[in-house]
């Protein structure tokens, strides 16, 4: 699980808003450590704002990881990320069958 902080939650928006190296690379990571632990729900991420003393987590259903990998795939993909594509496609075709 990646841990991100931000000042405020305009900071969290423009990350999630648009695609980027660093939620890909959480939502892989997150789903690989999953199927690695054999549960059903994969933990991505653990968000707190500076303002506040509590943390919330964005986790992902596994009935939602091939959708979330096909994504990332093509992400990895859009910026010639080859070895990640590899990583990448053989986590897909495993979630495929989980």
């Amino acid at each position: 699980m990646i841990k991100l902080s931000f000042e405020h939650p305009e900071d969290f928006k423009d990350l999630f808003e648009n695609k980027s190296r660093k939620v890909t690379d959480g939502i892989v990571s997150g789903i690989s450590k999953a199927m690695e632990n054999n549960k059903p729900t994969a933990d991505l991420f653990e968000i707190n704002f500076s303002e506040h003393d509590f943390a919330y987590e964005i986790s992902l259903p596994s009935s939602q990881w091939v959708l979330a990998l096909q994504s990332c795939l093509d992400y990895y993909h859009s910026v010639g990320a080859s070895d990640e594509c590899i990583d990448t496609w053989k986590l897909l075709e495993t979630a495929k069958v989980w």
